[in-house]
């Protein structure tokens, strides 16, 4: 047995040969990745590295490009020390109504009502609560070019090669996509982002 675990590439094929993805094998510039096409919206599953001088860091992140119909932001962080101060710099702290949720988790948006209304989902609040740490964003696309589309974004530090918690996270993006689809704050067309 290996010290770190199976290779990532064993580990991504694996994984899209359980759900029905395309597993993209990487190259030597780029990790390998996971595609899932959830109607006509395309899940990404990756990793990338930031350098930081003398060291690196890894991020297992997740993606989607939505074609919004309704401008929404929303930030969910697990609850920390230092959660009370970004209230203060950004958008405001939105309970879901969900105490023990609520306890664990800080959800912030730009439009309360709408926020609140997506993480009304039983599913979505106990898909969240599998992951241990995480940042999921949903926010404009950062490019000119595609003003009507937003982005879903999960980062987390490190490597995930665990089967179970990649396949969660696959279903939370599906949830929350649903969810946006069905509250009509997106469409269900493609967008015109290509991740």
């Amino acid at each position: 047995m290996k010290l770190f675990g199976p290779p990532l590439k064993d580990v991504y094929a694996d994984l899209a040969a359980k759900t029905g993805a395309l597993f993209i094998p990487g190259s030597f510039v780029k990790s390998p990745a996971v595609a899932l096409e959830h109607g006509n919206i395309r899940i990404l599953l990756d990793t990338y590295t930031v350098s930081t001088g003398k060291s690196s860091v890894t991020y297992t992140r997740m993606r989607a490009a939505f074609k919004r119909i309704q401008d929404i932001q929303l930030r969910l962080t697990r609850r920390n020390i230092f959660s009370g101060i970004g209230s203060f710099f950004g958008m405001p702290v939105i309970g879901s109504y969900d105490y023990d949720f609520d306890d664990k988790y800080v959800l912030k948006g730009n439009d309360e009502g709408a926020v609140r209304e997506i993480f009304q989902s039983t599913e979505l609040k106990e898909a969240v609560i599998l992951q241990k740490n995480l940042i999921l964003k949903v926010y404009p696309y950062k490019e000119k070019k595609s003003h009507f589309s937003s982005e879903i974004y999960f980062q987390v530090t490190g490597v995930i090669k665990d089967i179970d918690k990649l396949r969660n996270l696959f279903s939370m993006f599906t949830i929350l996509l649903d969810e946006v689809v069905r509250l009509g704050i997106a469409s269900d067309e493609k967008s015109d982002v290509v991740l």
